[in-house]
């Protein structure tokens, strides 16, 4: 129990432990939940103990969200099915450990916009998933591949023998039975990390296309600054997931 009267729990895991997040409120009432997943290199303490990430999900839980703070498999799994068959597991682990009103969001910071979004477009939880969004999110697979030696490294030792194909939210876009829900994404035009015209930009344009929900937010700054990973986008994030439910 933290002294803001939230409630943490493990929730354990061959690949990592999940930590699932249970504001006061949710602990009287039934809850909407939020599987948030980390960036490269990242893990799912950040939510908890790194202040930028935390100052964020704090922003959401408040207005009534329980959080499962997803370890995604591993600190660079791309999305891979191996991160997507985690997030699957930890979710029904979690589950008996709040009282859910059986809505579900992603939400996905840099790396972990591609688990984030392909948990809604390939529907792998079982349920459907109400919103997506991602800040600073990497959702253009082929992009972070064919740009750097180094990245397509880390994507292949994430991947091992498998495919890559139905793993790309921008390129593999028309394939996917979930490619309508709602999406909020965050960029920046100084992020030259995760470039948002390949990434948020260019996936919030097919989602608009294909009729879905969309919303862009514009901030300033590089990669995962404090424009991005504030109180303020956290509270617009809540409220464009409460705005469908």
């Amino acid at each position: 129990m933290e002294a803001d009267g939230r409630a943490t729990r493990a929730i354990p895991d061959a690949q990592g432990a999940a930590r699932l997040v249970v504001p006061e409120r949710c602990r009287r009432a039934n809850c909407p939940l939020v599987i948030v997943s980390h960036g490269r290199g990242g893990q799912a303490l950040d939510g908890i103990t790194h202040p930028p990430f935390d100052t964020l999900v704090d922003a959401i839980d408040v207005q009534g969200y329980v959080l499962l703070l997803s370890n995604d498999g591993g600190q660079e799994t791309w999305g891979s099915p191996g991160a997507l068959a985690y997030i699957r597991r930890v979710y029904r682990a979690a589950r008996p450990h709040f009282q859910g009103d059986g809505r579900i969001y992603t939400l996905g910071i840099s790396m972990g916009g591609l688990p984030a979004t392909l948990t809604a477009y390939r529907q792998t939880l079982g349920v459907k998933v109400r919103a997506t969004a991602i800040v600073a999110g990497r959702v253009n697979l082929s992009d972070a591949v064919r740009t750097s030696v180094r990245r397509a490294a880390s994507v292949r030792r994430a991947y091992g023998a498998a495919s890559l194909a139905g793993h790309d939210p921008v390129n593999d876009f028309a394939t996917f039975p979930g490619r309508w829900t709602p999406l909020l994404t965050v960029v920046s035009p100084q992020d030259t990390a995760v470039r948002s015209a390949a990434n948020g930009v260019r996936l919030a344009h097919l989602a608009r296309g294909a009729g879905a929900s969309v919303r862009v937010i514009q901030v300033q700054g590089p990669h995962l600054s404090r424009g991005y990973m504030n109180a303020d986008i956290g509270r617009q994030i809540a409220l464009f997931f409460k705005a469908h439910p």
